[in-house]
């Protein structure tokens, strides 16, 4: 099967599970962020616990490669400031947005196009951004097991479980989130 197929297949599929989740959904989202409803960050913690470990188990078995970028501190403080105000107007994150165009929502379409704007501009101002965003606080390729002195497994396997617990633990609860509660 050929590497461009592949993609569009497991982005199709990557598309389904957003949807089916409910986290194409920027008012589910929205309700996560402030806290009021947690049944979208459970699908994360699942998905995020799961990606951990199976990524580490891929890697220490030679079947992917997880290559490091640099860390540019600046580059991210600014790119996450420019998401998190992006995420908290709109309601979407990139992936999130690009499903809810698929469901055909018409707000998911300025939300995609702007994220096309902004790397439109980034990529034509980045001569000029490189000196502020790139080249200060430059820390190298630290990983979480490279700072700690550990093989990876032993970082991911913990935290997998860890989320794994977390999940757990709220199902068991058995409590409603606190929106749902307050609707009744």
């Amino acid at each position: 099967m050929s590497p461009l197929l592949l993609g569009l297949l497991v982005g199709m599929a990557f598309g389904a599970a957003l949807s089916l989740s409910g986290l194409s959904n920027p008012g589910l989202l929205l309700e996560m962020l402030r806290l009021r409803d947690l049944r979208l960050l459970k699908v994360l913690v699942t998905a995020l616990g799961t990606g951990i470990v199976g990524i580490a188990l891929l890697d220490a078995g030679g079947l992917a490669h997880t290559g490091v970028k640099t860390l540019h501190l600046a580059a991210i403080l600014a790119g996450g400031g420019i998401f998190g105000l992006g995420f908290a107007l709109a309601g979407y994150c990139p992936g999130s947005a690009i499903a809810a165009l698929g469901e055909g929502r018409r707000d998911a379409l300025a939300v995609v196009l702007g994220g096309l704007l902004g790397t439109a501009i980034f990529a034509f101002s980045y001569d000029a951004v490189k000196p502020l965003l790139l080249e200060p606080w430059t820390l190298g390729k630290p990983t979480l097991p490279s700072v700690l002195g550990v093989h990876p497994l032993l970082v991911a396997l913990p935290l997998g479980a860890g989320a794994a617990w977390l999940v757990a633990a709220w199902l068991r609860s058995g409590r409603r989130p606190a929106a749902a509660a307050s609707r009744e």
